[in-house]
């Protein structure tokens, strides 16, 4: 983790038919990076309609999700991936297995669920037949001597005001209608008008009942009302088995995609540890797997009856390849040195969240020192600098233990129940991948509380033996405590931030020697590091020794700034008398090198310009010697020929420098880096006080909550008091300072890590090793369909 690992280009030559093969196994490698090197199109490659079909099959797979959403039946996810793809067999034609599969059932489903619909709505209209006839039963045919018109049927209860309007009108008040519920969707009509009066009456309003849709019944004579009644009901409870039946194979096929594909019943332990899930998620899985193989197998050049890809791995990786018994040929690119290498950086549940917060900021280069290993610690210390309270660090520390400790059951229990009681899968995850970090700030959160002596903004009385660790109790009753823990805490973030500080500018120097910038470690890291040590590196060693100072015998302490300013001024003097011996010599003598040290800086273009002139001449001379030994094996040619041979050497040997130099954009490049050099090394040292800025805040806050709230209630000695201010002051400490003032330390512990300590030596600008790999790939895509 120090740097990135060691990594080589490959080319891989494979015939068409084991190509497939190969992929499904390296897919399950950890550390293989593809490179598309195929020249031809997306859509133009040979395996575009492969895609095309997993295209197709995903569309068949969310129409069997639609359904068992449908129908309320319970889909179980895979909740162990590494293990399933360990138990399953990828071939090349298991695609169209598995879309005639899906296509055979799909239709038989569509199908039964088509006549499922039909029949349904032949049942509901014999309902609604069986309904008028007992109403004609109850209303119609207890006016039969009377001559009268009915029209009776069935309409949509949402039309049946507008209905009811038109037909008063287009009657002229004489039709009435009577309306029955029969349900909250349909409504029972019964339509009387006079007959005789109006002769077209009728025909108007069967036209007015044709433009609502109406299913408009013929009434039967009364004498047959109740043979009718029993015919339509035999025919219900016909039609009723029919949809048992027809509901019943609906069930199986779709209990068949639901279901886990197993033959005995298995607790949710059994089904976590073997991957079991629905076969209908198995059958997503392979799709997955099957598309992400065709999708990097378009990464080859396809030449004749062979594959020719790339990749970025270890040594040990091809081996491995190798002996997959797949006929692959292998060879090391000789032209790896002209690609930048990707950063390989291998991480563990402890490391991989660190990693995470330097990647945010820039991927490291591939022959650069990666911070993240030093973040480890300096990220949890700094932000313990700024929280330092014991009873908070704690409570933070109980919290990651809690991650550590249950965590991976949490997720166990969310995977295998797929519950929305509880956060989403991907949600918890994140919080999961950060339980060592969590765990490690309230660590250094309560140790640095013990250096403060601060428990809930209470002051403790405890030594360890003969030793005091941290400020005595005592301390809290002085009307001095204020200002002297200020000063504790402003000094020590600046010993603290100078120190890291020059600690990334040694790294600084030590990446310059790593890759061979010898220009850059004599003009940039020297001057840098000089600089530092000798102005604010020299503030540090005078607070440091300025506390191992005796001060007792009224003897008045010095101010470093007054110490500091009259350095500068006076180029090294002092007044008042010395801090340590000749320190008007070292003095003189560290202005000096604060005052050379920017100009050193300033040289390096010259040197730049020097040293390519050598190099253009050298460069001439060799390509001069090499058309010598072109003269020698050849007849003499005439002058002219000889200037232009000369011409096209020149210009077709390769030179390794930047074809475009030019001095000005050098000067003014150099200029600005030293400007920003010594004026950032003022701001990032102020920079450091915010671990005092927000200690302070942290502090009081605490101690204002307590004194405002519980206290008062703790020296009347109320119980009901104290109860009720104890619940506000708990609520207040959890949203104040357990959520915001942790996330404000986290937020300005990484602002001091990506601005202050890795500009001194982290670029940032490399690219990530992408990884072809199942695990990761359905890992990542779970977590993205939690959150949608």
């Amino acid at each position: 983790m120090f740097r990135a690992t060691e990594i080589h280009l490959y080319k891989l030559y494979v015939e068409r038919e084991q190509a497939f093969h190969l992929l499904t196994k390296v897919g399950q490698m950890k550390n293989v990076n593809l490179i598309n090197c195929s020249s031809s199109a997306f859509h133009e490659h040979d395996y575009y309609k492969q895609l095309k079909r997993c295209d197709d099959i995903y569309n068949k797979i969310g129409e069997i999700k639609h359904l068992l959403h449908l129908y309320n039946k319970q889909i179980h996810y895979c909740p162990n991936y590494e293990v399933f793809i360990s138990n399953i067999k990828i071939t090349d034609d298991q695609a169209i297995k598995i879309e005639q599969e899906l296509t055979h059932k799909v239709q038989f489903i569509l199908n039964q669920q088509a006549n499922l619909q039909s029949i349904m709505e032949q049942r509901n209209k014999l309902g609604e037949e069986i309904a008028v006839l007992q109403h004609c039963k109850d209303f119609i045919y207890k006016f039969s001597g009377i001559q009268l018109g009915y029209i009776v049927g069935c309409l949509n209860t949402i039309d049946s005001h507008k209905f009811n309007r038109i037909v008063f009108r287009i009657s002229k008040e004489n039709g009435i209608v009577k309306f029955k519920n029969l349900n909250n969707q349909r409504t029972l009509f019964t339509l009387v008008f006079a007959l005789g009066k109006h002769e077209n009456l009728k025909n108007k309003l069967l036209k007015i009942c044709e433009a609502f849709n109406v299913s408009i019944i013929q009434v039967p004579e009364e004498s047959k009302v109740e043979n009718k009644i029993l015919e339509l009901e035999n025919d219900i409870a016909n039609l009723d088995i029919v949809i048992s039946t027809t509901k019943q194979e609906i069930d199986q096929q779709l209990d068949f995609f639901s279901d886990i594909q197993v033959e005995k019943v298995l607790n949710l332990d059994e089904i976590y540890d073997y991957g079991y899930c629905s076969y209908i998620c198995e059958l997503n899985i392979i799709l997955d797997i099957i598309s992400a193989t065709y999708y990097h197998l378009t990464f080859f050049e396809a030449k004749s009856q062979f594959l020719i890809g790339q990749i970025w791995c270890e040594q040990s990786d091809i081996e491995e390849i190798k002996s997959f018994g797949v006929q692959v040929e292998i060879m090391q690119d000789i032209n790896e040195n002209i690609y930048e290498p990707p950063s390989l950086m291998k991480t563990n549940d402890f490391t991989y969240i660190f990693q995470e917060l330097v990647n945010t900021y820039g991927i490291p280069r591939f022959d650069e020192i990666n911070p993240g290993l030093f973040t480890v610690i300096t990220f949890p210390f700094l932000f313990g600098m700024m929280f330092g309270d014991i009873g908070h660090g704690v409570v933070l520390t109980l919290f990651g233990f809690y991650l550590l400790i249950f965590g991976q059951r949490v997720l166990k229990r969310i995977k295998l129940e797929n519950s929305s009681d509880y956060l989403a899968y991907a949600d918890f995850q994140s919080l999961y991948q950060c339980r060592y970090l969590l765990t490690l700030m309230g660590l250094f959160a309560t140790y640095c509380g013990f250096i403060y002596n601060d428990f809930f903004s209470i002051s403790l009385e405890y030594k360890l033996e003969k030793f005091q660790l941290g400020f005595d109790g005592k301390w809290s009753m002085s009307e001095s405590h204020l200002t002297v823990m200020n000063s504790f805490k402003m000094k020590t973030a600046i010993i603290v931030g100078v120190t890291q500080m020059v600690f990334g500018i040694l790294l600084k120097g030590w990446n310059c020697l790593y890759q061979r910038k010898f220009i850059d470690f004599i003009f940039n890291f020297l001057p840098e590091l000089a600089f530092m040590l000798s102005t604010f590196g020299y503030m540090s060693f005078l607070i440091i020794l300025k506390w191992l100072t005796n001060y007792n015998n009224n003897q008045e302490p010095p101010s470093i700034i007054t110490t500091l300013l009259n350095m500068v001024f006076t180029l090294g003097g002092i007044k008042g008398t010395e801090m340590y011996p000749h320190q008007v010599y070292y003095q003189s003598i560290l202005i000096r090198v604060a005052i050379c040290s920017p100009i050193i800086m300033l040289l390096k273009p010259e040197v730049l310009r020097i040293k390519r002139m050598f190099f253009n001449q050298r460069n001439q001379q060799i390509v001069y010697n090499e058309l010598i030994e072109q003269e020698h094996g050849q007849i003499e040619q005439m002058k002219e020929e000889k200037h232009q041979l000369f011409g096209k050497l020149v210009e077709s040997r390769a030179i390794k420098e930047e074809k475009h130099f030019d001095y000005s954009e050098v000067y003014i490049e150099s200029l600005i880096e030293c400007i920003e050099f010594v004026l950032g090394a003022v701001s990032n040292t102020a920079s450091y006080l915010r671990l005092w800025a927000l200690s302070l805040a942290h502090s009081q806050l605490s101690e204002v909550f307590f004194k405002m709230s519980l206290e008062p209630q703790l020296q009347t000695g109320s119980i009901v008091g104290i109860c009720l201010t104890f619940t506000i002051y708990a609520l207040a400490t959890f949203g104040v300072l357990m959520c915001m003032d942790t996330l404000e330390c986290f937020l300005h512990s990484l602002r001091l890590h990506w601005v202050e300590f890795q500009s001194k030596f982290y670029k940032g600008d490399g690219h990530s090793f992408q990884r072809f790999n199942y695990l990761q790939f359905l890992d990542q895509k779970f977590q993205f369909s939690t959150r949608m």
